[in-house]
């Protein structure tokens, strides 16, 4: 399969994400928002807060090892 991005083709297997500019731009944004809500994690499991409840640390676990694609 090929794909026409911008002037030229990216050749894929049938199902691949096909690699452009964009998708390293989505990567790149979902790494530094897996960062930064994990120095928030460290952050209140340190300090403890008392409005910080078990449900709201669940979800965080849960967003943070999600294996969404992008």
């Amino acid at each position: 399969m090929s794909v026409e991005t911008g002037g030229r083709t990216l050749q894929t297997k049938a199902g691949s994400i096909v690699s452009s500019p964009y998708h390293y731009e989505v990567a790149s944004k979902h790494k530094r928002l897996v960062e930064a809500l994990s120095e928030l994690r460290n952050l209140v499991e340190e300090y403890s807060p008392s409005w910080y409840t078990e449900e709201h640390r669940r979800r965080i676990e849960i967003a943070l090892h999600s294996n969404a694609k992008y």
